[in-house]
């Protein structure tokens, strides 16, 4: 995953950055309407709800937004087909953001908040509204960034240090717990990787010891460029059998 990087003063160099302030409240309702989405659990109900009143609510003043920023659009492209194109290119990639998987939970939780605040005491500004919220509608994205290029670094570190012995950190998981399965001592951060001593053991399967699912562990051959593992399909006759 290519993660944004920062900017001198460190800030990440999404698609909300280097906006105007009418682009930070239609991104603002882009995010809302994605949240309306994609948190659609009992727990979520109040996110549409609100996001449905607020777009009700507040139509003129959010379409007065929404035009200044098509005419910017069309004045900085070649022809109004180009507006069009640049526009849709661009709201396209703020719907995709705001709809990045890792982030979900986050992302609903923060659209919650929003949204029980929008129906306990429905805003009379939605532009400031907007502009007041962008940021908590943001943060879970800037936290799973964060997370995630803490993750790369553990990682790197990891394999610097134990790779050559039990494989990369990914897939070094699945090489980890059939080291585990077969009795050797795993080495932790505080561990003497010295003290350490593997041996080999037969392929097959390893045991996720917090899940319980039995992931196949597949013999690398150094001949082929990869290998697939296929879900076995029962033949008509096994299927006659059950």
């Amino acid at each position: 995953m290519q993660i944004p990087g920062k900017n001198l003063l460190g800030q990440r160099q999404t698609i909300n950055r280097g906006i105007s302030e009418d682009e930070k409240v239609w991104h603002f309702r882009s995010a809302w309407n994605v949240a309306a989405l994609n948190c659609t659990t009992a727990q979520y109900e109040p996110i549409l709800t609100g996001y449905s009143a607020y777009i009700k609510d507040h139509a003129t003043a959010l379409r007065r937004v929404n035009d200044r920023i098509d005419a910017e659009y069309r004045r900085e492209a070649a022809s109004r087909r180009d507006g069009i194109m640049a526009r849709e290119a661009q709201m396209t990639a703020v719907y995709n953001f705001f709809a990045l998987p890792p982030a979900r939970a986050r992302f609903c939780r923060a659209a919650l908040d929003i949204a029980n605040r929008h129906n306990l005491a429905p805003p009379s500004d939605p532009i400031a509204f907007a502009k007041d919220n962008f940021d908590l509608i943001e943060e879970p994205f800037e936290l799973f960034f964060e997370e995630y290029e803490q993750y790369q670094r553990s990682s790197a570190q990891w394999d610097a240090r134990y790779g050559e012995r039990y494989g990369a950190s990914q897939p070094g998981w699945v090489a980890v717990q059939e080291a585990r399965a077969n009795g050797v001592v795993i080495p932790t951060v505080t561990s003497d990787p010295t003290m350490v001593v593997t041996s080999a053991g037969p392929a097959g399967a390893v045991t996720d010891p917090e899940t319980g699912v039995a992931v196949p562990v597949v013999p690398v051959q150094e001949n082929v460029i990869s290998q697939p593992i296929t879900q076995p399909v029962p033949s008509d006759e096994d299927g006659a059998q059950n």
